[in-house]
């Protein structure tokens, strides 16, 4: 019977592995983690870990003041670098190309010659970048997180600590990644042309961000802006650093930001249809 149930269960997992969906995500995937943009973006993402390492400025140690030291790093470098102007072009530049190429060299047609539905060619679109998003800014906060018990003398005790820090700020980056991700093959799909659609979403996202929070009749318009709601993702783990000056619900900030990826990722696929795309 165990045997049975193993068979059964390889025979599952090959399928799925099968499916054209899976197919197009592996595959959409390999290219942007082979590609020379991914190493090129990856440098940029990683700087700020050179100047760390290079100078971590301990201050005490232990785990308090390890946990301390990593909470205020990173509510210094994600709204200001990670998810700030940089990290919003990095995640422009990768997202903006995934559809607007495909369209714009009519290989979508080709795509959806084959077995695969409009959905889901958006679908294993928009995963395949965000999983190169992952490992973009995954792996600066990983080194960060391995890097800190070594300079806080903390050793295991310090990762085992520090993960759940690690885990809340790797999942709050995602979130905002993959909201701008959304928006932007949003408006690839409309524009159809990956250095305009990069250049219109990184003029949208400014202006909202930038020019928004100076109009006077929205009141506390800065609560709207990525760099605001990321602080407030944070405060659900982030014990060490006061807060609370930061009013809003981590709660309702997730919703918001699932609801508003959903909505654009619908957006998107509705355009698509119709533009008549055969399926």
């Amino acid at each position: 019977m165990t045997g049975d149930a193993g068979t059964g269960w390889r025979t599952l997992i090959r399928r799925f592995r099968e499916a054209p969906f899976w197919v197009m995500l592996e595959v959409e995937l390999g290219r942007l983690l082979r590609s020379r943009k991914l190493k090129v973006l990856l440098l940029i993402t990683f700087f700020p870990d050179i100047v760390y390492l290079l100078s971590p400025n301990a201050s005490g140690s232990g785990v308090s003041a390890m946990l301390k030291s990593f909470q205020y790093l990173m509510l210094d470098l994600l709204p200001n670098y990670w998810l700030g102007i940089i990290g919003q072009l990095i995640t422009i530049i990768l997202m903006s190309d995934l559809l607007a190429s495909e369209i714009d060299r009519g290989t979508v047609r080709l795509l959806l010659a084959k077995p695969v539905k409009l959905g889901e060619v958006v679908a294993a679109k928009f995963l395949a970048g965000l999983g190169a998003l992952a490992v973009l800014f995954g792996v600066p906060y990983l080194v960060i997180w391995l890097y800190n018990p070594v300079v806080y003398s903390t050793g295991l005790d310090g990762l085992k600590n520090g993960l759940s820090n690690f885990l809340l700020v790797f999942g709050a980056t995602l979130l905002v990644l993959a909201l701008l991700g959304a928006l932007t093959m949003f408006i690839s799909v409309v524009i159809s042309r990956p250095l305009y659609t990069a250049l219109a979403s990184f003029g949208l996202v400014f202006l909202l961000q930038y020019l928004l929070p100076q109009v006077p009749y929205i009141k506390n318009p800065e609560h709207y802006t990525l760099g605001y709601q990321t602080v407030v993702l944070l405060k659900s783990g982030f014990d060490k650093v006061d807060l609370s000056t930061f009013s809003g619900s981590p709660t309702h900030s997730v919703l918001f930001l699932l609801t508003a990826i959903a909505t654009f990722l619908l957006l998107t696929w509705g355009w698509l249809r119709k533009r008549e795309f055969p399926e």
